[in-house]
């Protein structure tokens, strides 16, 4: 029986619907990383992508049943999706199609590594690291649903009460002017610059929180808690002499009575091999919601 040949095209604007379809049947709402939004992917979710990165359909007698999608990590490319719907009559071959197509593009990129990432439950994905000799990189895992300063181990012990900023410190709204002091703290506290497109955006967005936390009015922590499509996404960084101390607690809880006040459920991401920022959402309650996991594999 021949070997079913899956065809590898660049999308088209009339492939968003069929898009839209796939992606949604594989991750079923809940956070995206490639969209970086949460619930079901919409039309303009691939209007966005396939203006900013490379969208391939992936079909069979004409019928698409996966997709790919490059994007960038630093300097390096990345395959930021890689979904395969089960391809009736052909066990592994569809998936050596698929890996080998992945090869040849970071090939022609002048790549010296095949970097992947997929959900856990990206069954495709997973078989492919697993058959062709990937090891892991690194894992982004979502939380969702933290409750700081409620019961539990969110809302006892520590240095401050939940809503109260720790003796010594001061926690106030950040303003424009405060601009640097967020680029600043958001690159040494979370190891990402903030580009000034971003940064200028948050003074601009009605549904957006910055805070600062200030030791003798010098800043050493910041919480940036922002509405989109429905949930509250929310970062926090606190400088490391400054650390253990409550005022991460503290900027949670504003974040979670600003979201309260919107009516969201609240989401963050991390890197899973940050072991104080796993310690620290733990100890606000919240729960594991998806884990996106990274393969590497040298060419």
């Amino acid at each position: 029986m021949a070997t079913p040949k899956l065809v590898f095209r660049p999308a088209e604007p009339a492939d968003v619907a069929a898009l839209v379809n796939l992606y949604d049947r594989h991750y079923r709402g809940g956070y995206s990383a490639c969209f970086d939004r949460y619930g079901p992917a919409t039309p303009q979710n691939f209007w966005w992508v396939q203006s900013e990165k490379s969208v391939t359909v992936v079909e069979l007698n004409r019928h698409p049943v996966g997709l790919v999608i490059l994007g960038q990590s630093g300097k390096r490319l990345l395959a930021e999706e890689v979904l395969l719907d089960a391809v009736p009559e052909g066990g592994d071959p569809p998936l050596r199609q698929l890996h080998d197509w992945l090869t040849a593009r970071f090939q022609q990129e002048r790549q010296d590594v095949l970097t992947m990432r997929c959900a856990e439950i990206n069954a495709a994905a997973l078989a492919i690291a697993r058959s062709f000799g990937f090891t892991f990189g690194n894992a982004l895992l979502v939380a969702t649903s933290g409750a700081p300063g409620g019961s539990g181990a969110a809302g006892t012990g520590g240095a401050a009460g939940a809503g109260s900023a720790p003796e010594g410190y001061h926690i106030r709204r950040a303003v424009q002017t405060d601009g640097k002091h967020i680029a600043r703290l958001h690159e040494e506290t979370t190891g990402h610059a903030l580009r000034s497109s971003d940064l200028n955006a948050l003074w601009r967005q009605p549904d957006v929180r910055v805070m600062l936390a200030e030791r003798e009015k010098f800043p050493v922590g910041l919480l940036i808690a922002q509405v989109r499509d429905g949930a509250g996404r929310w970062t926090i960084g606190v400088r490391e002499g400054h650390r253990g101390r409550g005022i991460g607690r503290t900027l949670a809880h504003a974040a979670h009575q600003f979201f309260q006040a919107k009516r969201v459920p609240s989401v963050t991401t991390y890197w899973g091999t940050d072991v104080a920022a796993a310690r620290f959402i733990r100890a606000l309650g919240a729960r594991t919601e998806r884990t996106y996991l990274y393969f590497e594999r040298a060419l």
